[in-house]
């Protein structure tokens, strides 16, 4: 009786797990499908799951526009650079909060778990930003929101994880605490690591909000804000209409949306080893 009911329930499980997969990847598979896909095909509601009148004039459409290629440079350096500023900033203040024995550590962390539940909200965050003279530029975007609390209180459970034993005999070798945090601490963390860095990467690269806050200049958009432009009709491949009826424009929001998707796509393969490992220890430990 009671193998048949754990058969029955691993039979649940599947089904609900089939059922989330095709929910996340059939939506996928449309847009990639329209994106593909002739206009007068897409006009008419013929596309599903398959491009119908195979066509990639919308991918040249798309890269053929300065604003969309300027738009994929700004969003490589402003995840590039806030990903690497908030991993050094999360891991030095994680560090000496799990394993020093800091004056009024206790006060310290419920400062930050106060922050996880209130917070200064957007006008007051935005004055300071101003007042700082940083709206129109990259730090705007970066500097604010380098340090999450909750990305700041998984690494500290990750690394009280880390068996005091270590680091011990590195003290005993003559290393002081920078030492041991680069040579010991480090190297054993590879998995919260990869998966703080693969959080923060998709956090930058989707920040359109905060850049349509904080950036005036077109210039400097990242490609998310040229891709919301462009889905909410306020701009169409750049705001250059002519050429639309050989290509609709859902056809070149689908193609935006697949493009932009492609720099976190291309960086599961690479962290998933990780990904669970890293969250599954950091959120039990401690």
């Amino acid at each position: 009786m009671k193998k048949k009911h754990i058969e029955a329930l691993d039979l649940v499980i599947v089904l609900v797990m089939t059922v989330v997969c095709l929910s996340v990847l059939l939506p996928f598979l449309n847009i990639l499908a329209v994106s593909f896909s002739a206009s007068d095909a897409v006009l008419a509601g013929k596309v599903g799951f398959w491009p119908v009148g195979f066509n990639i004039g919308t991918y040249g459409r798309i890269f053929s526009h300065p604003s969309f290629l300027r738009g994929f440079a700004n969003s490589f350096i402003q995840t590039g650079s806030g990903t690497f500023l908030s991993l050094v900033m999360t891991v030095m203040c994680a560090y000496p909060l799990s394993k020093m024995d800091l004056p009024k550590r206790g006060l310290i962390m419920n400062a930050i778990l106060f922050t996880m539940f209130f917070s200064g909200g957007l006008i007051p965050t935005y004055m300071l930003v101003k007042n700082l003279k940083l709206i129109d530029t990259i730090w705007a975007i970066i500097l604010p929101f380098c340090i999450t609390p909750y990305y700041l209180l998984l690494v500290i459970s990750f690394f009280r994880s880390i068996p005091s034993n270590l680091e011990e005999a590195a003290m005993l070798d003559g290393l002081g605490p920078i030492g041991i945090l680069l040579r010991i601490v480090l190297p054993v963390s590879k998995p919260i690591l990869a998966t703080l860095f693969m959080y923060l990467f998709v956090y930058y690269w989707n920040n359109w909000f905060n850049s349509m806050i904080y950036l005036n200049s077109s210039n400097q958009f990242p490609v998310m804000l040229v891709v919301r432009n462009i889905i909410s009709g306020s701009e169409l491949a750049g705001g250059n209409t002519s050429g639309v009826a050989s290509l609709s424009a859902t056809s070149l929001k689908s193609a935006s949306i697949i493009v932009t998707a492609l720099p976190v796509m291309a960086l599961i393969p690479f962290t998933q080893k990780f990904f669970v490992s890293g969250v599954m220890i950091g959120s039990v430990k401690g």
